[in-house]
């Protein structure tokens, strides 16, 4: 019995960068949570692009989806900027097209599931 709102072989997890490295949490036991190497260029390549906009800038933190079923297991649906103690998510279109602009797929609609 799945006690969770989405499939098991779903998980919600976060995805922080500092610019140089990727830490990958909420990855659940017995899930394979190695990343394509795009994901690292991607996201690190957003955090240097806000960077020139946000010089303070200390990490940025990705929410997304990670399916261990999909080729690109991960899907972003957030992006969150840590700039000093405090932070804010950047508006949904601005970061769809960041993600977008460096290969990392945005989830915009929930798929169809079956119960």
């Amino acid at each position: 019995m799945n006690p969770f709102p989405y499939p098991i072989y779903e998980s919600h997890v976060r995805i922080t960068s500092d610019g140089l490295t990727l830490c990958l949490d909420g990855s659940p036991e017995g899930v394979n949570a190695t990343l394509p190497a795009f994901y690292h260029t991607g996201i690190c390549g957003i955090f240097h692009l806000l960077e020139r906009q946000f010089p303070t800038l200390a990490c940025i933190s990705v929410l997304g989806i990670l399916d261990a079923r999909e080729e690109a297991p991960f899907t972003a649906f957030d992006l969150w900027l840590q700039i000093g103690e405090e932070g804010f998510y950047l508006p949904m279109a601005y970061a769809a097209s960041l993600f977008r602009d460096n290969g990392i797929p945005y989830f915009h609609q929930p798929p169809a599931y079956q119960l």
